[in-house]
């Protein structure tokens, strides 16, 4: 499997695991939906992977957050938020250049 191929499958497990973690489980079922694909050599996962992002109610608009420890009623940003967000900029990056790849081949 491509290298690149494989990095992809690594940050979609982890960003479905934070997904999980924080029970957005709609979002862990997307992702885990596209690697189970691409794991199965069905180029369908890299080319379905970007339309998570964009537009109102995507993947991009999550945030992971946490009741805040002064007042459990108010949400605040999860420690596990930057990390997520950094996991979301790699994956469609890395998913748009795969994609872009396939079709200039």
């Amino acid at each position: 499997m491509h290298p690149e191929v494989v990095s992809l499958l690594s940050l979609l497990e982890e960003a479905a695991s934070l997904l999980r973690k924080h029970k957005v489980d709609h979002w862990a079922n997307w992702l885990e939906r596209d690697a189970q694909l691409i794991r199965g050599l069905d180029f369908y996962g890299v080319e379905h992977l970007p339309s998570a992002f964009g537009g109102m109610g995507s993947l991009n608009d999550l945030a992971l957050a946490q009741p805040s420890a002064e007042n459990p009623a108010i949400l605040a940003s999860s420690p596990d938020d930057s990390r997520f967000q950094s996991l979301l900029g790699q994956i469609h990056m890395l998913a748009t250049k795969l994609a872009r790849d396939e079709r200039n081949a």
